[in-house]
């Protein structure tokens, strides 16, 4: 990240990781005690940017918002630790909501992200199901785990990926304009075999399937219409697997009513997000409290 990118973000929290590893969060702070924090996260070849309006949005309506920059992204820093997406929610989620409770002296935090970032947390509640009372709610644009491969091109991208990985160290983003991040972690290549073969199975054969109906906790989750890298089917069957009573899901798309088609970016960051996706996370995380 480039210094003038830099200057957009407050300074950084840093939280030491294992093996000399860093994680970035940015506070955009709120001390009205009126709800719980918030702790909003990116996905692949991304980094906190991507997050930055839409916490300032939050934050105006009254949230204590933390942005998380995932190991080895933006400021963050890998070390000498090496990760897949299973590592990122099992080493940096837990640092990242023990710090922000700890900061802010609260119990719970609401969870808002993009794409990848999504489902981390869901990775950890799964096999920790006890630690979901620290997370009240969740919000996700753009997650999913298992449907990207049920189409030709689908099933082409993740056969690709995992070979450009293999052959570079790393997916590159900005020269194939995914995104500002090289993707140096494994996270590309587990996610390819998920979604390649319509199962959510960790490394250890862990089911996250099955284990996703033990998670409770109220669920909000969105879908852009023309979404390649996140379909709408596979967004729609991660929140359909959850246990939670209070759960939806919403598809961005003209036909709804929406402005527009949603693509996987502009759920997030675009201006017409900011005016009908954005308030609808802020309704979800108000009543949530």
């Amino acid at each position: 990240m480039s210094e003038g990118l830099k200057n957009y973000l407050p300074d950084p929290v840093l939280i030491q990781g294992e093996k000399k590893s860093q994680i970035a969060l940015y506070r955009y702070a709120n001390l009205s005690d009126q709800y719980p924090p918030v702790i909003l996260t990116h996905g692949t070849f991304s980094n906190a940017l991507i997050c930055k309006n839409l916490a300032a949005f939050l934050n105006r309506a009254g949230f204590d918002c933390w942005i998380y920059e995932w190991t080895g992204h933006g400021r963050s820093e890998y070390g000498q630790l090496s990760l897949d997406a299973e590592g990122f929610a099992l080493h940096d989620v837990p640092r990242v909501i023990q710090t922000v409770l700890e900061k802010t002296d609260n119990r719970t935090c609401n969870w808002v992200a993009h794409s990848g970032g999504g489902f981390l947390p869901l990775i950890y509640m799964a096999r920790n199901p006890l630690v979901q009372d620290k997370i009240q709610a969740i919000a996700g644009m753009g997650s999913q785990t298992t449907g990207a491969g049920k189409t030709i091109p689908g099933k082409l991208v993740t056969r690709i990926l995992p070979v450009i990985h293999t052959l570079l160290g790393k997916v590159p983003g900005p020269l194939s304009g995914l995104g500002p991040e090289d993707e140096v972690s494994g996270f590309l290549t587990q996610w390819a075999q998920w979604n390649r073969s319509g199962k959510w199975v960790g490394t250890d054969g862990f089911d996250y399937d099955k284990a996703m109906g033990e998670i409770e906790i109220p669920a909000f989750f969105i879908a852009g219409a023309k979404d390649r890298i996140a379909p709408p089917d596979g967004c729609r069957t991660l929140v359909n697997s959850l246990g939670s009573l209070e759960k939806s899901f919403v598809l961005c798309s003209k036909e709804k009513g929406f402005f527009e088609d949603y693509t996987h970016p502009r759920l997030i960051a675009s201006q017409n997000a900011k005016k009908e996706i954005w308030p609808m996370i802020l309704g979800f995380i108000r009543s949530a409290g």
